[in-house]
């Protein structure tokens, strides 16, 4: 069994509610090793994507100068538009985005990379009233950037060496468990689970010599003894 003791913050507050929402103000969420995404109310101009429909669907992606891919959805006009900007590779994670018909902002936060909500989102109403959600309260003693860190201690991650990897991400709140997979140019290469609270160890499952028979994504519980699982020491 491969496991690594975390070390948390002696003096972390574990917060027992899911969320905690405070008045909208300037912020940020920041995503491990150094980008910074804004959380604050935005306007989009909903007619640039006019033409944009096919039929009554909206599907529409371009690439900005820099690598960063927008996309844009909506199920018939006059709808809500999403938005999902997923930066350049190696960086995994994606900002979406969701606009009201009249353009105004509905929420825009972080996904990691598509499935977990992480750090601060903005959700505003109607009629323009907004609030920031902290959806890392009651996991910030590991949270999203600790997994991230350890993933890239692991060289997975923040990765340019020719090979594609690519980050499966899901969050337990009853285990309040992280979990990730990684598969190396499309095969299952590993799994990791991670204790939010910092007081378990890291687990890691070798999915790479029989990926076909690889436990599946949500199933690997935290304590449950699995062959293949091997010992780690301290980082």
């Amino acid at each position: 069994m491969k496991t690594t003791v975390l070390k948390p913050t002696i003096f972390a507050v574990l917060v027992l509610i899911a969320f905690t929402t405070i008045k909208a103000q300037s912020a940020y969420t920041e995503i491990y090793p150094h980008i910074k995404v804004a959380i604050s109310s935005e306007k989009l101009n909903t007619s640039q994507y006019s033409s944009k429909f096919k039929g009554s669907i909206l599907d529409y992606t371009e690439t900005k100068t820099d690598g960063t891919q927008i996309q844009a959805k909506a199920y018939r006009r006059n709808s809500n538009i999403e938005i999902f900007e997923r930066p350049a590779y190696p960086a995994i994670h994606t900002v979406y985005k969701e606009f009201y018909p009249n353009g105004n902002l509905k929420q825009k936060g972080v996904l990691l990379p598509l499935q977990v909500k992480v750090g601060k989102w903005i959700e505003c109403d109607a009629l323009g009233n907004c609030s920031i959600i902290d959806h890392e309260s009651g996991r910030n003693a590991f949270g999203y950037n600790d997994v991230l860190e350890y993933l890239e201690f692991e060289g997975v991650y923040n990765k340019t060496d020719g090979n594609i990897w690519k980050c499966t991400f899901w969050y337990t709140p009853e285990s309040k468990t992280w979990g990730v997979r990684v598969d190396k140019d499309g095969q299952q290469y590993k799994m990791f689970n991670f204790d939010s609270t910092g007081q378990e160890e890291v687990k890691e499952f070798d999915l790479s010599g029989n990926s076909n028979s690889a436990t599946p994504v949500g199933s690997f519980e935290q304590n449950e003894d699995t062959d293949g699982l091997k010992n780690r020491t301290n980082r």
